[in-house]
């Protein structure tokens, strides 16, 4: 009987654990999450056949970023509303028919705004975001509203089968400079360990204020601004239905990623 009141208090713990590890998963299913289609390497290696709609992009999140079918054009997602930059420059709202061969997508909530630093250029910028998101080891999303004294963006031209690695495609890139202008960064921030499956780093992509100019941000100075930033401490991964058989996933394509993100 003893022996029994001993075990009695550990056997209820045990359940009462049990009990709780279900709720404990709904915490951690309830965070904030990027949401991406498809995989970086795949991108670069001329994957760019569209697997989703672009119309159930606003669904997954309000501010985004990625591309489209045949590599048409720069995506911005921005207040849950998709616009395309094509290699003209000249932004317009993306028709929801249109599908993504790669897309991130997250949920950035109000909150406090971070003064940035005036003057900076991107890679101080991208310092002083991390430095207030303090765990470099998370993802993460950020809308900046600022003015800019300088900015560098691109966006690059359709594609026609047979489709050529991206890092040759970025070679052709139509690259818009602007000066003294007002507007909107949209980016996402992934970990280092994500080589190969998304972009570690901060990847950025630019709007006006009137939404009529933007593309993918190469360089920049900042005059003043703020940021909004929100860590974010789950991935979702959507892969294409139809699979990604027949490109080359083993290459160490870290090289093509940065001469593509980079512009040069």
């Amino acid at each position: 009987m003893k022996k029994w009141r001993a075990v009695l208090p550990l056997a209820m713990l045990f359940a009462l654990l049990l009990q709780s590890l279900p709720a404990c998963a709904a915490g951690l299913l309830d965070k904030p999450a990027l949401v991406q289609v498809g995989v970086i390497d795949a991108l670069l290696a001329g994957g760019y056949d569209g697997s989703v709609s672009v119309g159930q992009l606003p669904r997954l999140g309000n501010v985004g970023l990625g591309t489209f079918d045949a590599l048409d054009g720069e995506m911005v997602i921005l207040d849950g509303v998709v616009f395309q930059v094509p290699a003209s420059g000249r932004v317009r709202r993306a028709e929801s028919r249109l599908t993504t061969p790669f897309a991130q997508v997250a949920r950035l909530r109000p909150g406090p705004a971070l003064d940035l630093p005036p003057g900076v250029g991107l890679k101080d910028m991208e310092a002083a975001l991390d430095a207030a998101l303090g765990d470099t080891g998370l993802f993460a999303a950020a809308r900046v509203e600022a003015t800019f004294a300088t900015l560098k963006a691109r966006s690059v031209p359709r594609q026609t089968r047979p489709y050529r690695p991206l890092a040759e495609v970025a070679k052709e890139q139509s690259v818009f400079e602007f000066a003294k202008v007002r507007g909107t960064l949209v980016g996402l921030r992934g970990p280092d360990y994500v080589r190969g499956l998304g972009v570690p780093g901060w990847h950025w992509h630019f709007l006006t204020a009137d939404r009529l100019r933007g593309g993918h941000v190469l360089d920049l100075t900042l005059e003043s601004g703020q940021a909004r930033l929100a860590p974010l401490r789950r991935l979702e991964l959507v892969l294409p239905e139809q699979g990604l058989g027949g490109l080359d996933l083993a290459r160490d394509r870290r090289g093509e990623l940065q001469a593509v993100e980079s512009g040069r």
